[in-house]
C-alpha cells in the first residue's frame, strides 16, 4: 500500500518530536533531583550513566525481539515503558528508586529509537532514505532543543519533579500517535537468495558477517564517533571548559542552543544531499569538517568565541544523524532489520557512555585543553577509517535514471 504524506507526518515525525522532547525536558535538571535525595555527586552522575547502560544492554536484543514478534508491538511497548517510568520518576522516594526507573527509560528509548529506525529502513526506497531520515532528524533536533527550555521553567515554578510529569505526558502522546497511525512493516523487508538468513533469533554468524561488511562497519564507527562527540564534547567538554574561563552557566545554555540550532539548520539539506550524493562522501566531510570545528574551541577565550565555535560545531555535525544511519541501513538491507539497527545502535551507545568518562580522564590528567585535542584526533582518525575501508552504498547512477 503506498505510503501517504499526512500518515507519514503523524507516523513517523510528529511521534519523533514528542519523544524527544520529553527525552530532553528532564535534561536540565537530572543530577539537581538525583542531588535533592542527598547523595554524593558522583551517584548523582549515575542518574545519567545508567540511561545509557541500559540502552547499550537493550539495544541487540530489542532488534531480535523486532525481527520476531514485529516492529510495532515492540515500539508501542517502549513508548508505554516510556510514559510509565517517567511518570514514576516522578513520584520516586529515594535514589535508588529513582535509579530503576531510569533504567527502565534507557530500555523503553532502546525499544522506541531501534525499532523505529528497523521501520524506516523497511519502508524506504535507497533514493529516498536520505531526505526522509533528514526530516525525521530534523523533528527529533526540534524537540531535543526545545525540550530543556520547557523542562527548565516547569522547574523554576512547579519544582522538580514536574519536568518528569511533563515527560510522561508527552510520553504518552508519541504512544498514542505511534499506536493509531503506525502500521507493521516487518513484511517489507524483502530477503534475496544472496546466501543472508531471514533469522528472527540472535545468531552470531549473521552478526559476524554484519561486522565484516566494511561500509556497514565505517558507519558504526561514524555513528559512535558522532555519539563520542555530542556527549564527551558538547555536554561534558565544553561546559567544564566554559566554566574554566569564566563563562556564565546560562551563557553556556545558550551558546549549546546555537550549536543545536545550526545543526538544525542544515540537517534536511544534508539529507536531500545524501539521495544526491551519496553516503559515503557526506560522512567523510562531516567527520573532516567536525575535527577541525573541535579544534576552534582551543582558541576561545570568551562567550562569543565559544558561541561562535558551538555554531560552527553544530553546522559540521549536522550530518551526524543520518548519514552514517543511511550507510548502515544501505549496507545492512538484506540483513535482519531489527538486529541490524540493534548492532548500529550499540555502537552509538558506546561513543555516548566512554565520552564523558574519556574527558574526564584527559581533564583530569593534563588537563581540560587536551580534551579538544584528543577528541579532535578522535574525529579525524575515524574520518579517515571511513575514508579507506568504507564502500559507497547508494547507487548514484541508478538513481538518476
Amino acid at each position: 500500500m503506498p505510503r501517504r504524506l499526512i500518515v507519514d507526518l503523524l507516523s513517523i515525525y510528529v511521534p519523533a518530536f514528542f519523544i524527544m522532547t520529553g527525552i530532553s525536558i528532564v535534561s536540565p535538571i537530572l543530577s539537581i533531583y538525583a542531588k535533592s535525595f542527598q547523595i554524593s555527586y558522583t551517584l548523582a552522575t549515575l542518574i545519567v550513566s545508567i540511561y545509557a547502560i541500559a540502552r547499550f544492554i537493550a539495544d541487540i536484543p530489542v532488534g531480535v525481539m523486532g525481527d520476531k514478534w514485529g516492529r510495532k508491538k515492540v515500539l508501542v511497548l517502549g513508548t508505554i515503558i516510556l510514559t510509565v517510568s517517567a511518570f514514576l520518576c516522578g513520584t520516586a522516594q529515594t535514589f535508588y528508586e529513582l535509579l530503576i526507573y531510569r533504567f527502565l527509560q534507557g530500555f523503553g528509548s532502546s525499544m522506541w529509537m531501534t525499532m523505529r529506525q528497523a521501520m524506516l529502513q523497511d519502508i524506504l526506497k535507497p533514493e529516498e532514505r536520505g531526505r526522509i531520515m533528514g526530516y525525521f532528524q530534523a523533528f527529533m533536533l526540534i524537540g531535543s532543543t526545545t525540550g530543556p527550555t520547557i523542562g527548565g521553567i516547569l522547574a523554576e515554578h512547579y519544582g522538580l519533579r514536574a519536568p518528569f510529569y511533563a515527560y510522561g505526558f508527552m510520553s504518552l502522546i508519541g504512544f498514542i500517535l505511534s499506536y493509531i497511525f503506525i502500521e507493521e512493516t516487518k513484511h517489507y523487508q524483502k530477503f534475496e537468495a544472496t546466501g543472508k538468513e531471514n533469522n528472527s533469533h540472535l545468531s552470531l554468524e549473521v552478526v559476524l558477517k554484519m561486522l565484516k561488511n566494511q561500509s556497514y562497519m565505517a558507519a558504526c564507527i561514524a555513528t559512535l564517533t558522532m555519539f563520542l562527540t555530542r556527549t564527551g564534547l558538547r555536554n561534558t567538554l565544553i561546559p567544564l571548559y566554559s566554566d574554566s574561563i569564566g563563562i556564565h552557566p546560562d551563557e553556556v545554555g545558550y551558546a549549546i542552543t546555537l550549536s543545536n540550532l545550526a545543526n538544525l539548520a542544515v540537517t534536511i539539506p544534508v539529507g536531500h544531499a545524501l539521495d544526491k550524493w551519496g553516503r559515503k562522501k557526506i560522512v567523510v566531510l562531516s567527520l573532516m569538517t567536525s575535527a577541525i570545528s573541535t579544534s576552534t574551541f582551543i582558541l576561545a577565550k570568551d562567550f562569543q568565541a565559544i558561541s561562535i565555535a558551538c555554531i560552527l560545531l553544530g553546522l559540521t555535525t549536522g550530518a551526524g544523524g543520518q548519514a552514517p544511519l543511511a550507510m548502515a541501513s544501505d549496507a545492512s538491507i538484506d540483513y535482519p532489520h531489527g538486529l541490524a539497527m540493534g548492532l548500529y545502535r550499540v555502537f552509538g551507545d558506546i561513543g555516548f557512555i566512554i565520552g564523558p568518562i574519556m574527558i574526564g580522564i584527559i581533564a583530569d590528567s593534563i588537563g581540560l585543553i587536551y580534551g579538544f585535542h584528543f577528541t579532535a584526533i578522535f574525529i579525524a582518525s575515524a574520518a579517515l577509517y571511513v575514508q579507506i575501508f568504507g564502500r559507497e552504498t547508494l547507487n548514484i547512477k541508478k538513481n538518476k535514471t
